[in-house]
Formats: C-alpha cells, structure tokens, sequence
C-alpha cells in the first residue's frame, strides 16, 4: 500500500495518537521486512522498527514531508547506518580496551567506588541535557564518530554539532568531580 495518502502530505505535528497507530499497521511489515534484510534477526529488527516510529511521533509539529513512507525508509536507513558505524567502532576498540585494562593494576576497592560514584555523576549530568545535545555527544565520545558525520546523520550543520559537543563537555565538567 502507498504511503501517499491523507496521512502523506502533512505537517507531522497534526497527527493525532489514531494517525500515528494507523501509520504503524500500515508501515510496520514492511519497514520489519525491509530492516531484517539489512541486519538480519533478532531483538535489532524490533528496536530499530520502534526507534523508526518513535522519531516519526517526535517529529516536529511544523516539519513537512511530501511521501510518508519515503520518510519512514530513510530513517529506517540512517538508523541501520549508525548501527553499523557504532558496531565498527566498537569492534575497533574492544581490543584496545582489554589491552589497557589488561596492562593496568587491580582496582583498590575504594577506587571501585569512587569510579562507580563518578559515573552515577555523568550518567545524571548527561541525563539533564537537552535530547540533540546528549545524542550529539554520546555518537561523538562514544561512538567515535566524526562531525561531518554526525551534522549528515542528524541533518545540522558541523557548527551545530560542534557546538552541541562543547556545550555537553562544559556541562560535565561543570557538575562532575573528580577526587
């Protein structure tokens, strides 16, 4: 069934919780489908499906889209992409990362402590930016990737991205001590 419909030409703020449901039974077998030929199975297929309608219902209320389903593919795509970079990037410093821990001395266990009390402190630090802010940073610091990439990922400009990285390490230096 097409995506071009009364639902197919709309700003997405003016759906209602019935539109969005009628859009997911609509989209939902073939966006499963189309995102289980690209991952294969499993638990990623539900969660990238739901991630899908869950940016389609965030949507703003004054973004406008000419053919829904083109819409739900693409971030459908963009999201697979960015499963795959952050799968490389993990890949790449698993080996790093045993390679340094292996060659460092056990922790003390008030140093366990202190570790675990400062990650509790970034955890609620991170918690407390603004959604683009804390995903910007998270694909930057975490996920290693690069602005250019990020700014493509999220359609924002480098200066966004570079902006969003600094405002989120300022707030975490801001609220998180270190002993």
């Amino acid at each position: 069934m097409s995506g071009q419909s009364s639902l197919g030409q709309a700003a997405f703020g003016q759906f209602r919780s019935d539109d969005i449901d009628q859009v997911v039974r609509r989209h939902e077998g073939v966006l499963r489908r189309f995102i289980a030929l690209r991952v294969g199975g499993g638990a990623d297929v539900d969660d990238l499906v739901h991630e899908v309608f869950l940016r389609f219902a965030r949507s703003p209320p004054d973004e406008r889209v000419e053919r829904l389903d083109s819409y739900l593919f693409q971030t459908a795509a963009n999201l697979i992409r960015d499963r795959a970079r952050r799968q490389q990037v993990r890949r790449l410093a698993v080996p790093e990362i045993e390679e340094a821990a292996a060659s460092q001395a056990p922790a003390t266990p008030e140093q366990t402590l202190i570790d675990r009390e400062t990650l509790t402190e970034v955890r609620r630090a991170l918690a407390d930016l603004p959604e683009r802010t804390r995903h910007v940073f998270l694909l930057y610091r975490i996920d290693g990737l690069r602005h250019q990439a990020i700014a493509d990922a999220l359609g924002v400009s480098i200066s966004t991205v570079e902006k969003d990285v600094r405002r989120a390490m300022a707030h975490l230096t801001r609220r998180v001590r270190r002993p």
